[in-house]
């Protein structure tokens, strides 16, 4: 009898600690990651950009809540994440890149996790290395994780806005990628960008 009571603890201490390492660990694996490159202007549809540098496949984002993983449902249900190991500079003068979510509502809480190469301003959300050429943003790992009050959870549309990569110099809108969180694949017009890793 002690040996099924054993068992039975040792069983539900290793499903705590499972779930607890996906929470803490796996959890950060489901980020849908995308490229960025300056300048693109509004990212309406899928685009490759060329210029100095590399080719870069851009295109909206639309998440889908609802077709996310079941553990991710079961234990992250009110968080979702996006994230960029890549800025490009495709334009011809350099660029000094400053950050914008727009349209977040002032409900909904977006945790900002930024390494760089680059000196980083949190205040103004500004890197303070101008940017060259054909060069991307060195060691780039930018996490958004936006924390959503359950009371969106079932509307059709609960995010509906955008990452904007601004000329922190002139204030100019360089390149605009538009974010979409959906529930259950409400229709939007422009694909699905980004991946999971």
């Amino acid at each position: 009898m002690k040996t099924k009571y054993l068992f039975g603890f040792v069983f539900l201490v290793a499903i705590t600690v499972s779930l607890g390492a996906y929470s803490a660990v796996l959890g950060k694996s489901e980020l849908v990651h995308f490229w960025v490159a300056v300048p693109a202007g509004n990212v309406t549809s899928p685009m490759v950009l060329r210029g100095a540098g590399p080719p870069i496949s851009m295109s909206p984002i639309v998440i889908d809540l609802q077709s996310r993983g079941v553990l991710k449902n079961l234990l992250q249900p009110q968080l979702e994440g996006i994230s960029t190991h890549w800025i490009y500079n495709l334009g011809k003068k350099p660029v000094m890149i400053r950050l914008n979510l727009a349209n977040v509502p002032s409900d909904i809480a977006v945790d900002w996790e930024v390494n760089s190469g680059f000196e980083y301003d949190e205040a103004t959300r500004t890197f303070k290395t101008p940017l060259n050429p054909g060069r991307s943003i060195p060691n780039l790992g930018i996490d958004w994780i936006f924390h959503i009050p359950a009371y969106y959870m079932d509307e059709p549309v609960i995010y509906d806005g955008g990452l904007e990569v601004i000329d922190a110099a002139t204030n100019t809108v360089l390149t605009f990628i538009p974010i979409k969180f959906v529930n259950g694949g409400a229709s939007t017009s422009g694909g699905t960008g980004g991946g999971c890793h």
